[in-house]
């Protein structure tokens, strides 16, 4: 933006070279319009610049919330797949209740994922077996 105020002061090198005075109504018009011409020019420089400063500001606070975003809605990198509830990670949400069709009965029990332990199998409320049979090792054969 230098160029206008550069221009603007080149006209006004020109004028005052040319020894235009106020005395005539053309000059006293002509000096106006380079007074207006080079406070134009200064006020466009001086937007030019805040909106400068203004660009750099924005594109921090937008890495700073990207930061943020980063934190808050991190993906766990140990999952395979997208789901938030996905069966092959084993996370749930604590108040989540899974449902477990019973070998034994074949009836449909829920429970809650906080009250599953992973080192026992859950027990049927109808008929009282567990769920999951342990599979002998192969070395117990």
């Amino acid at each position: 933006m230098s160029n206008l105020t550069d221009r603007a002061a080149y006209l006004r090198g020109l004028a005052d070279g040319m020894g235009l005075n106020k005395d005539t109504n053309e000059n006293k018009l002509l000096l106006e319009m380079l007074s207006l011409l080079d406070e134009m020019a200064q006020k466009i420089n001086e937007l030019d610049e805040d909106v400068g400063e203004l660009e750099a500001y924005v594109e921090d606070i937008d890495s700073d919330l990207g930061d943020i975003e980063e934190i808050l809605f991190e993906e766990d990198d140990d999952c395979c797949c997208d789901d938030d509830d996905c069966d092959c990670c084993g996370e749930y949400d604590d108040d989540e209740e899974l449902s477990f069709d019973c070998p034994n009965c074949g009836k449909t029990v829920m429970v809650k994922a906080a009250d599953i332990d992973y080192d026992e199998s859950p027990v049927c409320e109808h008929c009282g077996e567990p769920f999951f049979t342990d599979l002998p090792d192969e070395d117990e054969e």
